[in-house]
């Protein structure tokens, strides 16, 4: 991913000359932060995604590779965005991973895409993540701000990864301006997923810790970032929601199971979805754009057209 990024900067680069993508930074109520985004238009990108997929056979290790390219238009004939879509991204990520294949292809489907560093990620800033707690109102935030320098066309959606999902869901609790969620592999539960995630990533350096062991270090993060974890509540603020969310998973999925988009969706509004896809984990299912991208776009057409 790293890799990906660095190539792709000189084509970033070049976008940015041709007005096709221009950065922000947007200051946010206390917690203070300064919230970085990029916003890219729509335009024909010569969007091209290969992704190989090979589950493990025998002594083979399993293999993904995905291969991503586009081109900056020579001339930029300004489209009319047919609406906006926000990308959320999962922890210790940065917007700058959703560009490709999610904001490349939602800006040739003709949607104006914002993409977020959220805070403590990326290129923004802020000392504290709070796993919603916070995040939820910084979107507000950034979204009055782009709103008021014109740059919110139509209806919006929102499509967030993991850590993004679930803020995503948050977000979308709060904020009646959104109007489409997909949410892919999103935890129900902050302190449960804190704990599968890391014992996923670490299993023989995290073995000898107990669940009393967790809950005393999530406790303790919580004080010194100064919020309560009775904020963080993924599925409370699911019920509350005013639109259907499209859920997707991966049903080999051990860093976030896939019982927490099970939980959800079944507090979902009605008309919401949910698809498991079965050889995928937490790392894949985000890049499927080869096998799911038609039900977002699908998704996201339907429900950002002008009522």
């Amino acid at each position: 991913m790293v890799r990906a990024m660095s190539e792709g900067e000189p084509q970033i680069r070049a976008m940015r000359e041709k007005r096709l993508l221009r950065v922000l930074q947007v200051p946010t109520a206390p917690p203070r932060a300064q919230i970085e985004v990029m916003v890219l238009e729509p335009a024909n990108y010569g969007f091209r995604c290969e992704i190989e997929h090979k589950l493990a056979q025998n002594d083979e290790l399993a293999t993904f590779r995905i291969r991503a390219n586009w081109t900056v238009p020579k001339v930029h004939v300004p489209l009319a965005p047919r609406g906006t879509i926000v990308l959320l991204h999962g922890i210790m990520m940065g917007k700058e991973t959703m560009l490709a294949p999610w904001g490349l292809a939602l800006a040739e489907a003709g949607y104006r895409v914002i993409l977020v560093d959220l805070r403590g990620h990326g290129r923004s800033t802020g000392e504290w993540i709070g796993y919603g707690a916070w995040e939820a109102d910084d979107l507000r935030v950034v979204l009055d701000e782009l709103d008021r320098q014109g740059l919110i066309a139509g209806r919006i959606g929102v499509l967030g990864l993991s850590y993004g999902a679930a803020v995503a869901l948050q977000w979308a609790a709060v904020d009646s301006r959104v109007a489409a969620v997909v949410a892919l592999a999103p935890f129900s539960d902050a302190r449960r997923a804190i704990r599968e995630f890391t014992r996923a990533a670490a299993p023989e350096l995290l073995r000898y810790l107990s669940d009393a062991d967790f809950h005393a270090a999530e406790e303790r993060a919580a004080h010194l970032a100064g919020f309560d974890w009775s904020a963080v509540d993924v599925l409370a603020a699911t019920r509350r929601l005013h639109v259907p969310v499209l859920f997707f998973h991966g049903g080999r999925d051990t860093m976030i199971v896939p019982e927490h988009s099970e939980a959800l969706f079944r507090v979902a509004p009605a008309g919401s979805r949910r698809e498991v896809l079965a050889d995928d984990n937490h790392f894949t299912i985000g890049l499927r754009f080869d096998e799911i991208g038609s039900l977002v776009t699908a998704w996201f057409r339907e429900r950002l057209q002008s009522p």
